[in-house]
């Protein structure tokens, strides 16, 4: 089924909505959940992950917070759950509202061009076999974020794969998906080539 022009968008103004409707100056990652949940699966892989490139990112230990959500919701993906679950430790954990509703801001350019851009293609590849094969891949990107953190700016690349993975779905494009699947790969080697290469420098220090 092709996606109604501007549903990135869509998703990202009601996630908006929802840090603007809460009470005091802080909002709950459970209460961001929530308002993904009934959207599905692609919504939230492709939002959560690009939240990352936001102003939000540079907070020390939000890319590996957001890991650990991701990796959650992933997992209920690949066994097949209708619903997202997030633990209470993770639902808990407060982010302040005007970062968020900035960081929705910051985003809502990068989305219009996305919807512009997206639509229904090679949609076999973004099927049942696809989103396990993603769900896998995704996994294992997750892994990689904890210590990238130790390289400025380096966990916004497995980030950006895992949101075109969520675009793939979302929009069900099974050329998004290639390239997901093409990035992953490239990803994976540089996050590693990146770690083994602090690890020397600080070696020889």
């Amino acid at each position: 089924m092709r996606m109604e022009q501007g549903a990135l968008t869509d998703i990202i103004d009601e996630l908006e909505r929802s840090a603007e409707e809460t009470e005091g100056d802080v909002v709950e990652v459970g209460h961001l959940v929530d308002a993904l949940d009934h959207r599905g699966y692609g919504p939230a892989l492709a939002i959560l992950p690009l939240i990352e490139l936001s102003p939000l990112g540079g907070i020390p230990g939000f890319p590996t917070l957001l890991a650990l959500t991701l990796a959650v919701i992933t997992v209920r993906l690949l066994m097949g759950y209708e619903h997202f679950w997030v633990p209470n430790g993770l639902r808990r954990r407060t982010l302040g509202s005007d970062k968020v509703i900035k960081s929705m801001e910051w985003l809502k350019p990068i989305s219009r061009r996305i919807d512009a851009k997206l639509h229904e293609r090679v949609s076999w590849l973004a099927g049942p076999a696809g989103r396990r094969a993603a769900c896998i891949v995704i996994l294992c990107l997750l892994l990689t974020v904890p210590p990238l953190e130790l390289i400025p700016f380096a966990t916004s690349g497995p980030m950006v794969v895992i949101a075109i993975f969520g675009l793939g779905l979302l929009f069900c494009d099974g050329l998004v998906m290639l390239v997901g699947f093409a990035a992953a790969c490239v990803t994976v080697v540089g996050g590693f080539w990146g770690l083994g290469g602090l690890g020397g420098a600080e070696t020889a220090g």
